[in-house]
């Protein structure tokens, strides 16, 4: 029990000393480098390693042990020149056009996150494009999908999991019952019971493509064969529920901040076509 009490209070003692340093101090100098708290904290907002570092002594021990051993590498990267090589200004050059591109969409994002005004006005002209669809569905698995094969069934191939699908897909538009074929042929084993009900579908939870089918599909209507990397796909919306403004401002957010993205990039740059090609 003494023992116990003792690391408390030196992990106490130990946190302690460590919520004295303050923002414009450097914790991690090496070479003429250095980063200040502040910097640092800043650069690595977001990451789950510096999340469990303000909680545990040991991860952030550990944490400033990997960067400090970056900044020792980059120190001596410099001292040899290697940031002025050519080979190297081109990858550095790489690495932060990706950087710029992401930051501006966040940028884009945040900025619609704060105009409340925009996203009103947008959300009541598409109150029914941010309605949740309630969706059924069977899917027909292909080789090579992450979805555990169905037992006794075949592990088709991506041709033959298509052709099943199609064959499917035409016995349901002939009458056939959706839930009873679902049970019968379905390669979800979560919603086999359910006869193919996977529940209301958020905005940003499924793919691209299966995303925008169950929220442009009619109510009642089935969706052609759509492709996944699950396998193949035939929906149908039970039902839309309308979802509160509250509810999808992050999802129009990110719309719109891609929308911007989009308007950007349409006539942002030109390719030689002696290089690329048409």
């Amino acid at each position: 029990m003494f023992r116990r009490i003792a690391v408390a209070l030196a992990v106490a003692a130990c946190c302690a000393a460590q919520a004295q340093v303050s923002d414009n101090t450097p914790v991690i100098e090496a070479g003429g480098l250095a980063i200040t708290k502040a910097d640092f904290e800043q650069m690595l907002e977001g990451d789950p390693r510096m999340a469990r570092a303000k909680t545990q002594p040991e991860a952030k021990l550990a944490l400033g042990n990997d960067f400090g051993k970056a900044f020792a590498m980059e120190v001596e990267a410099r001292k040899r020149k290697l940031d002025q090589s050519p080979s190297v200004q081109l990858k550095i050059r790489n690495y932060t056009t990706q950087l710029l591109a992401n930051e501006l969409l966040v940028s884009l994002r945040k900025g619609y996150l704060k105009d409340d005004a925009a996203l009103s006005a947008v959300y009541e002209k598409n109150k029914d494009a941010y309605a949740e669809p309630h969706v059924r569905q069977i899917l027909v698995r292909a080789k090579g999908s992450e979805v555990a094969l169905r037992p006794g069934k075949p592990d088709l191939s991506v041709e033959q999991a298509r052709a099943k699908a199609e064959s499917l897909r035409a016995r349901l538009a002939g009458g056939a019952d959706f839930a009873a074929l679902a049970k019968a042929e379905s390669d979800d084993l979560g919603s086999l019971a359910s006869g193919g009900d996977i529940g209301f579908v958020q905005k940003g939870t499924t793919s691209a493509a299966f995303e925008a089918a169950a929220y442009s599909l009619p109510v009642g209507q089935l969706s052609g064969v759509i492709q996944t990397e699950y396998g193949f796909h035939i929906l149908r919306v039970e039902e839309r529920r309308p979802m509160p403004l509250e509810a999808v401002k992050g999802v129009m957010a990110n719309d719109l901040a891609h929308r911007d993205m989009d308007a950007i990039i349409l006539n942002g740059y030109k390719l030689n076509a002696g290089y690329f090609g048409k």
